[in-house]
Order: C-alpha cells, then structure tokens, then sequence
C-alpha cells in the first residue's frame, strides 16, 4: 500500500497541471473548429479579409498588453503571499487601465492601416473602427486569465483567458456566419472577446468584483511602464515578424492566396497553442530552478523536460501534418488545396522549434528578457528582408521559408546565450566556494 502512495500523488499532481494545458488545448480545437466553418461558409476569397484582420489582431493582443500580463503572473503571486488579498483588484484593475491606453493607440494605427489600404473605391467604413475595442478586449481577456493564474487558479485562468470567449465566437459563427461577410464575422469575434474580457469581473475569488479599471498613481503607473518594456518589445518585435511578412503577402499576392496562408498560418498556430500550453507549465519550475545556488543542470534538465513531453505529446499529429497536407488543407473546403505546401514547410518548422523547447520561458524566467527583446529585433530584421526577398518569387512557402529561417535562429542563439551565461554563473558560484 505504501508503495502505491508516491504513485497515486504524483498522478494526483500530473492531472493538476496538466488540466489548465488539456483546457487550453481544447479551446484551440474549438477556435479551428471555427476557423473551418468560416473557410467553408465564406470560401477562400471572401474570407480573406477576416483571416487577415483576425490574424494581426491576435498577434497585436500581447503587444496592446505592454507585458503587463506577465506583470500580473509575477507580482500576484507575490500580493497574495504577503496577506495583501485587498489590494490584488485594484493592482490588476490598474494594469488593464493602462493596457486600454496602449490598445487603443495601437489600434488607432490600425484604422489608418485599414482606411489606407481599402479595396476600390476606397474610403473609410465602420468596421475599421472594431480593431481598437477588439485588441482592448483582447488585451484585457489576457491580462485577466494570467492574473487568475497567478492567484492560483489556472483552470479558471484558461476559461476566461482563453476558452470563453473562443466558445462564445464559435457558437455564434455556426448561427450567423451564412448570413454575414468578413466584416460582420470579425464583428462577432470582436463582440466574444469583449464579452470574455468582462465577464471575469465575475470569475470566482479573482478579486475582481470592487475594482475592474482604475488608473494607476504617478509612481506607480512610471513603474509599470519601465517594468513592461522588456517584455513589450519581445511580443512587439515577435508580432512585427508574423505582421509584416503578412502585410507584404496581402499587398503583392492575390486574395485567395493569402487566404489559403492565412488558413495554413491557423493550423500552425494551433500547434504553437498546444506548444506553449505545455510550456507554459514547466515556467515555475524553469524560475524556481534559476534561483538555485548552481542552476545550470537543473534549468536544462527542466528545459529538456518540457521538450521530451511537448514532442511526445504533438509529434504524431505534426508528423501527420507534415505527411498528408493536402487532406488536412481539404478540411476547410477543396478552395483551399493551394495551401498544402505553405502548410507542409509550417509544420517542418513548427516541429524543429519545438525540438529547440520552450526557448522564451527559458531566457524569461532566468532573468534575460533584455537580450531576448535584443534577439526578437534582429528575428523581425530577418524575416521582413527574406520576406521582401523570397514572397515575389515563393509566394506564401517564401513567407513560411522566411519566418521559419528567423524564428529558429532567434531559438538556437537564445539557447546558446542561455548555456553561457547559466554555465559563467556556475563557475562563478564555484569560485565563490
């Protein structure tokens, strides 16, 4: 009996921390079931608009947050164990304040974006003004689901960081998208993400319930911002280089090719969902390991941990992908078979990148966020030159070719700057003794 003890809870612990990736990963099916509804309602062309815009709204989400979610994971923690439990809502109604201020910039510059590059005859339409309230809601859905998981409640993290509004635009998808084009689809997905964002006001023991926004003081408010722009830059210079290699397809390829890209581009992101669910567990013990006298050894033997399970756990089904593009690609309807080999070097990449493991959690969480913002300005350099290069002439396998080429160097020089400086700290301590 005692034997089956040690068994029993450390099955206990797996389905603990497992649970909130199993969450996130069935919200993912859920957001490419929508997906595929959409591509076969709208068919290839029509959809374009929407694939684009919902794309570069999704990359511009973590940008609109200024890092201050990743704040909200570090620093909740942190108010709870010190007893200050009033304080957690007001901190985090701060953080969603000004993250409002940074959406709504940012998405102004959207609106002239959408304003300028309106198909003939050109002009200004209503829809244009969704991209503010849409990364708004955004920002505000992930800074609410990584604060719940930062006051220990992941499950609840996931659900309104992630699952409810994707649930909410893929019922409503199913009901209305025969009636409506791209723009009223992005309506009803800005609509879900609003919906999700608000309805955590209410999530249980967030602390929400007293302060939703609330401006921040001077002091603090100089803080934040000073904490947040390391960790702005990563998403910023990460989204620049999926956005801009993205703006050069839309401007120099025709609609239905981008769709197809743009299609190719959501199955490869749910693999990076997947990926980063997985990931995203391993952070504690990646920080935690960091603090050790000597954390060398027991950072990678974490770091290879979390390669070994996410392998383990997606191989099959992106080698299944990598096989079979064509069938997989016929899902969203036989428009879409152009994109079968976009799809199939996505998932090459995709597979490598996962072999390199969870490379941003690994320079985050010991510390070096500003060589990783560093490494993410070169990654975008490198992708918008390949890809003004490589899409004239590959179309969307030049765009795959040319993000794949930058992502993965940005990987291998991250792990490499990671081993030196983890090693130098060893010798270091070492030394010290």
């Amino acid at each position: 009996m005692e034997n089956l003890l040690p068994s029993s809870y450390a099955l206990r612990q797996m389905f603990h921390t497992l649970l909130p990736s199993g969450i996130r990963m069935f919200g993912a099916g859920i957001q490419f079931l929508s997906t595929v509804i959409v591509a076969r309602v709208l068919g290839d062309g029509p959809s374009a608009g929407f694939f684009f815009w919902s794309s570069v709204l999704m990359t511009s989400g973590p940008i609109a947050t200024y890092g201050l979610e990743q704040i909200a994971l570090r620093n909740v923690p942190r108010l709870q164990r010190d007893g200050r439990n009033d304080e957690i809502g007001s901190f985090v109604a701060g953080l969603r304040s000004l993250s409002l201020l940074v959406s709504f910039l940012i998405g102004l510059g959207w609106v002239v974006y959408a304003v300028v590059t309106q198909p003939e005859p050109g002009g200004f339409r209503i829809w244009h003004l969704l991209a503010p309230l849409a990364l708004a809601s955004i920002a505000t859905t992930l800074i609410n689901g990584e604060a719940l998981k930062g006051l220990s409640r992941p499950v609840a993290g996931t659900i309104y960081g992630h699952l409810l509004p994707v649930s909410l635009f893929c019922v409503l998808v199913a009901l209305f998208a025969e009636y409506l084009s791209s723009p009223g689809i992005l309506t009803l997905y800005t609509g879900s993400y609003l919906v999700g964002a608000l309805a955590a006001r209410y999530a249980p023991g967030g602390n929400f319930r007293a302060h939703y926004f609330s401006w921040p003081g001077r002091e603090k408010r100089g803080e934040l911002i000073r904490e947040g722009f390391s960790i702005c830059c990563v998403s910023l210079f990460g989204a620049l280089g999926f956005i801009v290699p993205l703006a050069i397809m839309e401007m120099t390829r025709p609609a239905a090719e981008v769709s197809h890209l743009t299609t190719a581009f959501r199955i490869g992101i749910l693999f990076i969902v997947l990926g980063s669910a997985i990931h995203s567990v391993f952070a504690p013990a990646l920080s935690r390991s960091a603090e050790l006298p000597n954390p060398f050894t027991p950072v990678f033997k974490v770091h290879g941990k979390a390669i070994v399970i996410t392998l383990a756990a997606l191989g099959l089904p992106l080698g299944i992908g990598i096989a079979f593009p064509e069938p997989v690609m016929l899902i969203f309807g036989e428009a879409f078979r152009g994109g079968a080999e976009s799809l199939r070097l996505l998932l090459i990449v995709q597979l490598l990148s996962l072999c390199l493991g969870p490379v941003p959690y690994l320079l985050l969480m010991t510390g070096h966020t500003a060589f990783l913002a560093r490494i993410g300005v070169a990654k975008f350099a490198a992708a918008t030159i390949l890809s003004f290069l490589l899409i004239p002439r590959f179309g969307g396998s030049g765009m795959v070719a040319a993000m794949g080429i930058a992502f993965l160097g940005e990987g291998l020089i991250g792990i490499a700057y990671a081993v030196i400086k983890l090693r130098a700290e060893k010798s270091g301590n070492r030394a010290e003794e």
